[in-house]
Formats: C-alpha cells, structure tokens, sequence
C-alpha cells in the first residue's frame, strides 16, 4: 500500500502508543536512582520514538486535507492548530526527561500524570477514529 498522510498518520499513532505504554509499564517497575541498571537505554529509545511519533503523526494528521478534501474544514484545521502546542510542551517533556542522566520509574509515572500526554493521546486516537474509514482495502 502507498504510502499517504493517512497511512502514516496510522503508522505514528501506533508507534506512539507503544512508546506510551512501554513508559507506563516502567512506571510501574519501580526503579529508582539506586537500582537502576541498564534499562535507561531502552527507555531514551523509547522516549525518541514518542518524541519522533509525536512530530510524524502531526505532521501527517496536518497533510490528510491533502488527499481528502472533506477534511479541508476550519474545524480540522482549528482542532490541529490547537494541538500544536500541546505537541511542543510533550516533546520538551520527552527531550527533558531523555537528557538525564538516568531515568526513573517515578519519572515516568510523573509523566503519565501530566494532562498534555492524556490529551494529546486522546486527540491522536480521536484522528484515528475520524480518518480510520480512509483508504481501507
């Protein structure tokens, strides 16, 4: 299948949610400064992989009207233009949080707390719901 902004809108809002998931689940582990070990790596490669879905899924979600012209609406634009910023303020979370030294599972759970992640997770599976009909075989 070609590739469109659909399909990759798709593709990122997937590769968001395992990197969400994955970061709710060391939440849990209950690692600290103390008894972190090697999982640090694993979890910056998870967190660049938020990062780089988050920037991805907006971008495609931004050229759907491209290819679908009965999403060429103000609202769609307007729902997008309000999520832009939400969008900047998780990715400096992410950046912030992949620039220390060693990531701790009350870290992450911190992060899962925050109502930009909630949202932001929300508006990605609310854009999978409104284009998902799109170009299914």
């Amino acid at each position: 299948m070609p590739e469109t902004p659909v399909a990759d809108l798709r593709d990122a809002i997937e590769r968001v949610e395992v990197a969400y998931e994955f970061l709710i689940s060391f939440a849990g582990e209950g690692i600290d400064r103390e008894t972190i070990q090697s999982g640090t790596g694993q979890t910056k490669e998870y967190l660049a992989d938020f990062e780089a879905g988050l920037v991805d899924g907006y971008e495609a979600a931004r050229a759907v009207p491209d290819s679908h012209e009965e999403f060429d609406t103000e609202a769609y634009r307007a729902f997008l233009d309000d999520m832009g910023p939400e969008i900047e303020e998780a990715r400096t979370v992410l950046e912030l949080l992949a620039e220390q030294e060693s990531v701790t599972s009350r870290m992450a759970d911190n992060l899962n707390g925050m109502s930009v992640f909630q949202s932001v997770m929300m508006k990605f599976f609310f854009l999978d719901e409104l284009t998902g009909h799109l170009e299914r075989e």
